[in-house]
């Protein structure tokens, strides 16, 4: 009898977790950045989400290890490497077409005091590398405007 029961309400059970539907979890972060990095990775996985009226980033309950996982691997992505504040806009517009073109991966972060541009190095000789062609970047670029203003 006891079994029979048993089997009943698993039965029971069962039926009705399959009527009760799934969850939805969400996250809203601060940073436009991460949020968009973590959108673009769940398209890529295919994820299913959505994001709500607030700005949460809403998905199933069953995915919630798969975003876990996007989310420490961005978090340590975009955590650390080199993070530059370039002030004009043609030198951080070098800077991005210098790192894309070198096939390297890169966030701009804008803060309060201006817009920084985040990336990491394969190497260190790659970091000089690329330090040393902002410098050079920089320096003729105020030679070419010192000589168009005559000064």
């Amino acid at each position: 009898m006891l079994r029979k029961i048993t089997v009943v309400v698993a039965s029971v059970l069962g039926v009705a977790a399959c009527f009760v539907g799934e969850g939805e979890n969400g996250f809203k972060d601060s940073r436009p950045e991460f949020a968009q990095e973590v959108k673009a990775a769940l398209a890529t996985s295919n994820i299913p989400f959505r994001v709500d009226a607030e700005g949460c980033v809403r998905y199933s309950s069953r995915d919630e290890a798969a975003v876990t996982r996007i989310k420490e691997r961005l978090e340590k992505e975009m955590s650390g490497g080199i993070t530059l504040k370039l002030e004009d806009q043609e030198s951080r517009d070098y800077l991005k077409s210098l790192l894309a073109s070198m096939g390297l991966k890169y966030w701009v972060q804008p803060r309060s005091d201006g817009e920084y541009i985040l990336w990491h190095p394969q190497s260190k000789k790659q970091e000089e590398e690329v330090m040393l062609k902002i410098a050079e970047h920089s320096v003729s670029s105020r030679r070419a405007k010192s000589t168009a203003t005559g000064k």
